[in-house]
């Protein structure tokens, strides 16, 4: 462990690397918002992620047998050792990977630094974040997204303000079912127009 932030976790007596650089951490991410993976499939995901180790080989190792406790430890991780909330989710104004293009160019512009060429512990990327100057590309934008437009009586002024917003808004992400839902309606829909054209 270091002074500043973890590298290694206990889990049954057993010391287990942490995979620390922030690139694991948004791997896991993107695993655990993975519809198409079970729930044993994504916790399996994420506990490889972010503790396997690859061997020369290529084969991934050292995955920690009790993998109910190494999620938990990996839950805490991946919210900076904070416990796991489990409410309803906020209102998103950034996604790591639909911004990576903003963070990286924030990184370049406030600290010089090129992400894609360093190796950074996932809770000071975190942190850096946190610091990004209010000038930076991806703050502006994160404020657009936070526009309370309310404030804003003239109909024009809003409507451009609302187009913004549209330009830079995130992605709506929906569960699985949802999805499938949207997917059948889709599907009708397209077959009813296919119908009606043959008319």
């Amino acid at each position: 462990m270091s002074n500043e932030y973890p590298e290694y976790a206990e889990i049954d007596g057993k010391l287990h690397k942490i995979n620390t650089d922030y690139k694991f951490a948004l791997a896991c991410f993107e695993a655990i918002e993975d519809e198409e993976l079970s729930d044993v499939a994504r916790a399996m995901a994420v506990v490889s992620i972010l503790f396997g180790q690859e061997d020369e080989n290529g084969n991934i190792t050292n995955i920690p047998q009790n993998i109910e406790k190494a999620l938990d430890i990996a839950s805490r991780y991946l919210c900076q050792g904070k416990e796991p909330d489990n409410k309803l989710p906020t209102k998103r104004d950034m996604d790591f990977q639909f911004d990576r293009d903003l963070i990286y160019a924030s990184f370049m512009s406030d600290y010089k630094i090129d992400i894609d060429d360093t190796e950074m512990h996932y809770w000071k990327f975190c942190s850096l974040i946190s610091g990004l100057t209010e000038n930076s590309i991806l703050n502006r934008v994160r404020d657009l997204r936070n526009t309370d437009l309310t404030l804003y009586s003239d109909s024009k002024q809003k409507a451009k303000i609302i187009e913004a917003m549209e330009r830079v808004a995130l992605p709506i992400k929906y569960s699985k079912e949802e999805q499938e839902q949207i997917n059948e309606f889709e599907a009708l829909f397209a077959e009813d127009v296919i119908n009606n054209g043959k008319e």
